[in-house]
């Protein structure tokens, strides 16, 4: 090969990498790699079909998700303006405190599979403060902007639910 064939070629090389996308150069971390972590709540809204907007777990709600990599996840959301019991011993809340917390916190955990096709996942619930979800798998739609995290739930004909979350430093 001759000087100019292979400056040509080194020249359509540079001009050609310098056409391509950003992206291309550097991998996009998959939807698994950008959900893996340790989330803390913002919301808890849910959409009602006449638009009304219904926040069950308050202004302020508490909780966590938190996704491993191998596959595992567990999800809490509570009450932040929950009142404490009046008796200091676990098991001794009175059926209207223990109403109160059952109504005001969902806890559930188990294993999860992505679709970043679809942007979602579908978890399996192994354990959930609510026992009709115990072995049961639901489908949650992912929205990552940043430190940003929505799960969103769009059950058939029923009301949809954002979860919003905040990646936890």
């Amino acid at each position: 090969m001759n000087l100019r064939v292979i400056s040509a070629a080194c020249s359509i090389a540079a001009f050609g990498s310098s056409m391509m996308p950003f992206g291309a150069l550097g991998q996009k971390q998959s939807l698994k790699e950008q959900l893996v972590g340790t989330w803390t709540l913002l919301s808890w809204e849910q959409k009602k079909s006449d638009g009304t907007k219904v926040e069950r777990y308050g202004s302020k709600p508490n909780g966590m998700a938190s996704f491993d990599a191998s596959g595992r996840y567990l999800i809490t959301v509570m009450r932040s303006d929950r009142a404490k019991y009046a008796s200091d011993a676990l098991w001794q809340g009175t059926p209207e405190e223990n109403k109160e917390t059952a109504d005001g916190t969902i806890t559930y955990f188990g294993t999860y599979a992505v679709a970043d096709a679809e942007s979602s996942i579908t978890i399996h619930i192994e354990g959930s403060s609510f026992p009709n979800w115990d072995g049961t798998d639901q489908k949650r739609f992912v929205a990552i902007d940043g430190d940003r995290l929505t799960l969103t739930v769009r059950p058939p004909g029923r009301d949809v639910v954002d979860v919003v979350f905040k990646r936890a430093k």
